[in-house]
C-alpha cells in the first residue's frame, strides 16, 4: 500500500485556485455589468440571453473545458494552466475597451474559453498533489477562491456602481491584471508528479479514451447529472441574481450588487469554516443531505415571498449560501478527483464540465425571457432541478477511494490492478 502524503504544496495550491479566482470573477463581473449593457447597448432579452449562454458561465467555458481537460492529460497540467490565461487577459481587455455588444460578446467568448480550459487541469493538479486524508478539504480551498473572487469584484462594483459603465470596465482591467501577475507565478511551478508518473506507464490514446466512455461512463453519467441538475440553480444565480434583483425584486444596482457579495462571501466562509473541516472527517453523504435540504428550503422561500422586500432577500441570501457551501457543487469538485484515474482525470472533468456547461448554455438562453413571463414558474424549475440533484446524489454517492493511487492503479482497458 502506497504511504500517505503528508506535505502540502501551499504555493501550487494556491496558484491553482486562481483558476476559480479568475472563473468566478469573470462570470460575476458579466452579471454585475449585465443589467447596465443591457440599457448601454440596447440589448433585447433575447440578446441578453444569447451573451449569458455564449459567454464565461456556459458554451465558451464548455468548449474550453473540453479542449483543455484533454491537453492537460495529453501534454500534462502545467502547459495548459501556465499559457490559457494569456487569452484570458485578450478577453478581458477587449471587454474593457467594448464600444458595443459585438464586441462585449467577443471578449465574453474569449475568455470563457480560457478559464473552461485552466479549471479541469488546476483541479486535477491540487488533488494529485493534495495529501490523502485531506483531499477534500484542499479540493474545498478550490470552492474558497471561487467566492472570494466575486467577493471582491462586486465589492468593486459596488464602490464604482455610481461610474456605471466605466464602473464595470474598472472591474474587468483588475481582472485582466490579475491573470497577469497569475501568469507570472506560474511560470515556474512544477509538474505534477503523479501525472508525470502515470504518463511514462500509460499515454492517453483512443483505448483510453474508449475506455473512459465505457468502464467509467456510470461515473461520468452520475456527476454529470447530479452536478447539472443542481447547477440550474447555482449558475443561474451566480450569473443572473444582480439581475433578477433588479429587473424583478425592483432592488437599486447598488443594492443588487450588495447582495451579490453577500452571497458569495458567505458561501466562501462557509466552505472554509465548515465544508473543510468536515468532509474528510464526517459522512459525506449525511453532509450534503442536510446542505440540500436547506437549500431547498431556501428556493422555497423566493417562491412564496417577494424580492421586493430587502429582508426576504438578505434571508434567502443567508440560508442559500451557506447550505450550497456545503453541498452538491463542493462535493462534485471532490468527486472529479477520487472517481477517476491519473491518465484520463483531467479529461474526464473536461467531458463532465462541457456537458454540464451545454445544458446551462441552453437554460441561460431562456431565462430574461421565462423571468419576464412568469417568474414563479422560473422559481419552480429551480426548486425541482436542486431536489432531483440532492436525491440522485444521495442515492448513487461513491464510496471514497483512501488513496488516489488506487484509482490511478486502475487498468482502464480491463485487466485489475
Amino acid at each position: 500500500m502506497t504511504a500517505l502524503n503528508t506535505r502540502v504544496d501551499w504555493k501550487r495550491v494556491i496558484l491553482a485556485c486562481m483558476a476559480d479566482y479568475l472563473d468566478a470573477g469573470g462570470i460575476v463581473a458579466a452579471s454585475a455589468g449585465l443589467a447596465l449593457w443591457t440599457s448601454t447597448f440596447k440589448m433585447s432579452h433575447g440578446l441578453v440571453g444569447l451573451l449569458a449562454a455564449l459567454g464565461t458561465n456556459a458554451a465558451s467555458y464548455a468548449a474550453g473545458a473540453l479542449i483543455g481537460g484533454y491537453l492537460g492529460d495529453r501534454l500534462g497540467r502545467k502547459k495548459v494552466y501556465q499559457y490559457d490565461l494569456l487569452a484570458y487577459i485578450v478577453g478581458a481587455l477587449l471587454i474593457v475597451f467594448a464600444g458595443g455588444s459585438a464586441l462585449l460578446f467577443v471578449g465574453m467568448i474569449i475568455m470563457g474559453l480560457a478559464i473552461g480550459a485552466d479549471v479541469p487541469t488546476s483541479w486535477a493538479l491540487i488533488g494529485e498533489i493534495a495529501p490523502d486524508r485531506h483531499r477534500g478539504k484542499l479540493v474545498g480551498m478550490t470552492a474558497v477562491f471561487w467566492n472570494l473572487g466575486p467577493v471582491v469584484v462586486l465589492l468593486l462594483a459596488f464602490v464604482l456602481s455610481n461610474l456605471g459603465l466605466l464602473g464595470i470596465q474598472i472591474v474587468f482591467a483588475h481582472l485582466a491584471l490579475v491573470a497577469f501577475v497569475t501568469w507570472l507565478l506560474r511560470r515556474r511551478m512544477a509538474e505534477s508528479e503523479m501525472w508525470t508518473a502515470a504518463r511514462q506507464k500509460n499515454s492517453l490514446d483512443r483505448v483510453m479514451l474508449r475506455a473512459l466512455f465505457s468502464r467509467y461512463r456510470g461515473r461520468l453519467f452520475f456527476v454529470f447529472i447530479v452536478h447539472s441538475l443542481g447547477a440550474i440553480a447555482l449558475g443561474t444565480f451566480g450569473f443572473f441574481l444582480p439581475y433578477i434583483l433588479k429587473t424583478v425584486g425592483s432592488q437599486t444596482q447598488a443594492a443588487s450588487v450588495g447582495f451579490n457579495a453577500l452571497y458569495y462571501a458567505l458561501t466562501g466562509v462557509g466552505v472554509a469554516v465548515l465544508f473543510m473541516p468536515l468532509v474528510d472527517r464526517i459522512s459525506r453523504r449525511a453532509l450534503y443531505g442536510i446542505a440540500g435540504l436547506f437549500t431547498a428550503l431556501s428556493l422555497l422561500a423566493v417562491i412564496f415571498l417577494p424580492l421586493s422586500n430587502p429582508w426576504v432577500v438578505f434571508g434567502f441570501v443567508v440560508v442559500f449560501a451557506i447550505s450550497t457551501s456545503c453541498g452538491q457543487e463542493q462535493l462534485y469538485r471532490v468527486w472529479c478527483q477520487e472517481l477517476f484515474p491519473t491518465v484520463v482525470r483531467s479529461t474526464a472533468q473536461g467531458v463532465v464540465i462541457f456537458a454540464q456547461k451545454i445544458v446551462l448554455a441552453v437554460w441561460s438562453l431562456f431565462v430574461p425571457i421565462i423571468v419576464a413571463t412568469s417568474f414563479s414558474a422560473f422559481t419552480w424549475i429551480l426548486f425541482a432541478a436542486m431536489v432531483v440533484s440532492v436525491l440522485i446524489g444521495l442515492a448513487w454517492m461513491p464510496k471514497r477511494p483512501h488513496t488516489l493511487e488506487e484509482v490511478g492503479a486502475e487498468e482502464l482497458w480491463g485487466v485489475k490492478a
